[in-house]
């Protein structure tokens, strides 16, 4: 129980205005040594006053005179205390003449709040994927064990261009899987797209030069290439993806020196650009003295039929950079890429970088470098590839039930659909609109019109299906199209 404190008198009474908690958790010492610091740093007792002896406190406050010499002790050692001998104790002369204010009083600190997991991907979210797909315990053994047999070498002055065996690993599995014929010393290992755009913007262009980017697409890549000094000049695009005529015919596009594609797959369309385009596009870019940069964004999905030829595999003149990412395969996190360059661009990109350090982590390069050389890669790829195809087609089972509200287009590879809206919807209904009630809904459904950089834009959702079983697909397209009827239901009522 805490002991009332005494009435104060005079200037040295102020300093016993004390009192102590037998039934608190802090020593009785401290407790009193905190109170007289407290009174001063207030000013409540000024310096060069002299305070009570350890004796007296000691007998007013019922404790121990061990105690009281403890606190004193302690404020001495402080520097808020003087003993002067023979005399007792006072406040040091060498405090501030200025009263300052108390501190709060000192509370043990509170146990650290673990933060909190990141929230689980929702569907239709683009760009999800599953996690209990990854090869977590053979990529837990590829990570040791480069670690081990590299570590010191990891630990040297890095290659700017990556980690060799990497390297050669990527020109060996493009060359099988893709028909790219390329030597590892024109491979590039990068951080992901942004870090592979930001490289070409300043090896293979000059700044302000003009550059075509698909409209729709990534939206990312023109803000980098504006971040890099470029300008980036969007082309309307068709499923098929962009068309040189449509180049040459754009005002806009006049003087271009370059383009961004996604000839696999356009992004979010999702058309595979034709072998006539492509020859077209190669033909343009020798034409105006350029570079086509070619976006492998989700290209080894593919559930029917053989893969086109890469874009890069049909140069002739070193006009094409491709472009890649392992992070569609085995996640964002990875953040891992590539770029296979023309070589006429190898000498800047390799100046460019060896002044910077790499923004590409060493750390699991020479982990990807064997899972990509050992065929367990390409071995991941046919296993996704399969499971993401009956998920595909869960999707696209679960949206003939809205047919004509939504409609979605037949893909037969990527790893999202495309969604239009469909006669029961009201004419004119914003996909931004739907995209809100749908997130009410517990649903992530991107909007298409935001895909674009200028009007007219299209209308409809992206709806995600690889980080999703099939029954979650099933759930969220019954919880999505509820969503999207109760919003046409009162779209027709506002119309009349």
């Amino acid at each position: 129980m805490a002991r009332p404190p005494r009435r104060a008198r005079g200037a040295e009474g102020a300093a016993l205005a004390l009192s102590v908690d037998r039934g608190s958790a802090t020593p009785l010492h401290a407790q009193l040594s905190a109170q007289l610091r407290a009174f001063v740093l207030a000013g409540r007792v000024a310096p060069g006053a002299r305070l009570p002896s350890t004796r007296a406190l000691a007998a007013e406050l019922g404790i121990a005179r061990s105690t009281a010499v403890l606190a004193a002790e302690q404020l001495v050692a402080e520097g808020y205390v003087e003993g002067r001998a023979g005399a007792g104790l006072f406040v040091s002369t060498r405090l501030p003449e200025s009263p300052r204010s108390a501190p709060p009083p000192r509370r043990p600190p509170a146990p650290p709040v673990p933060p909190a997991p990141p929230a689980p991907w929702r569907p239709f979210a683009v760009g999800a994927l599953d996690p209990a797909l990854f090869p977590h315990e053979a990529w837990a053994r590829l990570l040791q064990r480069g670690w081990r047999a590299h570590g010191a070498g990891m630990l040297r002055q890095p290659d700017p261009f990556g980690w060799a065996p990497l390297r050669a690993a990527i020109a060996r599995h493009l060359g099988e899987w893709r028909g790219i014929d390329c030597d590892p010393g024109r491979v590039v290992v990068t951080a992901g797209m942004a870090d592979a755009t930001a490289l070409v913007a300043a090896c293979g262009f000059a700044r302000g030069a003009r550059v075509v980017v698909e409209d729709p697409g990534y939206p990312a890549i023109a803000e980098e290439l504006l971040r890099c000094g470029l300008r980036p000049v969007p082309v309307r695009v068709e499923a098929g993806g962009l068309d040189a005529a449509r180049i040459a015919a754009d005002p806009a596009a006049r003087g271009a020196r370059g383009a961004f594609v996604a000839p696999a797959r356009q992004h979010p369309l999702g058309g595979v650009m034709p072998v006539g385009r492509r020859l077209s596009l190669l033909d343009w870019a020798r034409r105006v003295d350029g570079l086509v940069v070619e976006d492998e964004y989700d290209g080894e999905y593919r559930y029917a039929g053989a893969p086109l030829p890469a874009l890069t595999s049909l140069d002739r003149d070193g006009r094409v950079v491709h472009a890649g990412s392992f992070s569609k395969v085995l996640g964002r996190s990875l953040r891992l890429g590539y770029l296979v360059l023309p070589p006429a661009l190898v000498d800047a990109a390799r100046a460019r970088l060896r002044d910077r350090p790499p923004a590409a982590s060493i750390v699991a390069q020479p982990a990807l470098a064997e899972f990509v050389a050992s065929g367990d890669f390409a071995a991941h790829v046919r296993r996704t590839r399969r499971i993401y195809a009956r998920r595909l087609e869960a999707l696209l089972e679960a949206g003939r039930a809205w047919s004509g509200l939504l409609d979605m287009e037949p893909t037969d590879c990527g790893l999202h659909v495309v969604v239009r809206f469909g006669p029961r919807m009201p004419a004119g209904m914003d996909d931004r609109e739907v995209s809100a009630a749908a997130l009410e809904a517990g649903i992530v459904a991107q909007p298409l019109s935001a895909s674009h950089a200028r009007p007219p834009r299209r209308r409809g959702l992206l709806l995600g299906f690889a980080g999703f079983p099939e029954e979650v697909l099933a759930a969220a397209m019954r919880r999505l199209g509820r969503a999207a009827e109760d919003l046409a239901r009162r779209g027709r009522r506002r119309s009349t």
